[in-house]
């Protein structure tokens, strides 16, 4: 589990522990020790025993038991990916403070088995997400990379064949995306709760929504403007946790649409996994494109 951001273990065990809490600062006040030299460390450090034996405490407000074993899991799958890269995922709590409505969200994801909970990561640039995929290649068995390289994976750029040929990156921006990359890196709602990531002066945020997780859109054929769509983080990320948990990458036979036009709104990116090149691929077409195999999968949240 991931540690709880500074001060905010204290915080919360002084809830869970109020009687002990007013023992032991009245004990140091009396020593002369200031309340909470000490103490807060000492509680900052039993918060994550308390996490661990309550495990999904912070979903109660789901009432469904297969929902919350749900967001568990999708929760524990994030922690791993953001870790590859040093980040962390911000505890169910800080998205119920920005406003997640946890309740919502797990009668929608009992209403439909295709949702996924996704938290996605905003502001990590194209290089950032580079790292996440060539790290994912190395998993034992990944579904991205060459083959024949650690994992079934690598994101190596040259030479992993032994022929000198230059080998595919597991995550491939066509030259639009890459251009104006920083507006599909943006949180696409405004009015969505998007907390900071807890490490100090983070510049990163979450969201946290759910995202139809078919391997392919459940409606095909529609241009851009039939959304709402999908953000690229959180179809990156959808990815990203199903390499951790095993599951087959999505948009193997499809298209999706991304939110956020580029090129002065005459384009819009979308995602596609190349199964045979072991890539996923971010390209562009005209808004007004309509292909037999191109949908949208627009969020909850």
């Amino acid at each position: 589990m991931a540690p709880t951001d500074e001060g905010s273990g204290a915080r919360l065990a002084r809830v869970l522990f109020p009687d002990l809490a007013a023992d032991l600062d009245s004990a140091l006040a009396g020593s002369g020790a200031g309340a909470d030299q000490g103490f807060d460390a000492w509680l900052d450090g039993r918060t994550e025993v308390v996490r661990a034996e309550l495990g999904g405490a912070a979903f109660g407000a789901v009432d469904d038991a297969a929902s919350r074993e749900r967001f568990e899991r999708a929760f524990a799958a994030a922690r791993t990916v953001a870790g590859w890269v040093g980040l962390r995922v911000p505890e169910p709590e800080a998205f119920a403070s920005a406003g997640v409505d946890f309740a919502r969200l797990g009668a929608a994801l009992a209403a439909d088995p295709t949702l996924t909970p996704v938290a996605a990561p905003y502001g990590l640039g194209a290089d950032g997400w580079r790292s996440l995929f060539a790290r994912a290649a190395s998993e034992e068995r990944s579904p991205l990379g060459p083959l024949g390289s650690p994992g079934g994976g690598g994101g190596a750029t040259a030479d992993a064949r032994g022929d000198g040929a230059p080998v595919a990156q597991p995550l491939v921006l066509a030259s639009e995306a890459e251009r104006e990359f920083s507006l599909l890196d943006i949180v696409p709602d405004r009015s969505a709760p998007a907390p900071h990531g807890p490490e100090r002066a983070s510049s990163v945020r979450w969201t946290l929504r759910l995202v139809p997780a078919g391997l392919a859109p459940a409606v095909l054929g529609l241009s851009f403007e039939h959304g709402p769509h999908a953000s690229l983080p959180e179809m990156l990320m959808l990815q990203l946790t199903r390499v951790v948990a095993g599951d087959p990458l999505v948009d193997a036979r499809s298209f999706t649409w991304l939110a956020g036009a580029l090129a002065d709104g005459r384009l819009a990116a979308r995602h596609v996994y190349d199964s045979a090149e072991r890539v996923v691929r971010i390209n562009c077409r005209e808004v007004g494109h309509q292909g037999p195999h191109l949908g949208a999968r627009p969020p909850v949240g």
